[in-house]
């Protein structure tokens, strides 16, 4: 299981050393590649699904945000925690996402289904079922 504390710790040290290399200025495209190797590396789930997952949060919160340079906020960043933790089949911060975010979970899991493994896929169907995303 996903050590949340862990990834919102890397998180928060990645946005530390922006600053720190550029005098005081963080800027979030900076360090957006590095936060989604990040979350690559902090869930078990093996297809292209968090990836995927991490464009949806990326494209829906931090690219539509007034102001990008100070994303991802405290309540953008728990989104993503709270999809991360999904991914390991954990309740960990479920309440931050919207019935919006579980209907869009919820398709993008439909769309990658054949190339999960079967005990994960049960997992998130499970999830996503008890979540109303479908």
């Amino acid at each position: 299981m996903t050590d949340i504390r862990k990834f919102l710790s890397n998180v928060e040290k990645a946005k530390k050393i922006d600053r720190q290399n550029n005098s005081g200025n963080y800027d979030y495209n900076r360090i957006a590649d590095n936060l989604r190797r990040l979350f690559n590396n902090a869930t078990s789930c093996p297809t292209e699904l968090p990836d995927t997952l991490f464009g949806y949060w990326q494209d829906t919160y931090i690219l539509a945000s007034q102001n990008i340079t100070e994303e991802p906020s405290e309540e953008n960043l728990n989104k993503l925690a709270a999809i991360l933790a999904f991914l390991d089949n954990s309740d960990e911060l479920q309440e931050v996402l919207t019935e919006e975010d579980w209907k869009e979970i919820g398709e993008l899991v439909n769309d990658e289904a054949e190339d999960l493994p079967i005990d994960i896929l049960q997992d998130l169907m499970k999830i996503l079922v008890e979540k109303g995303a479908y």
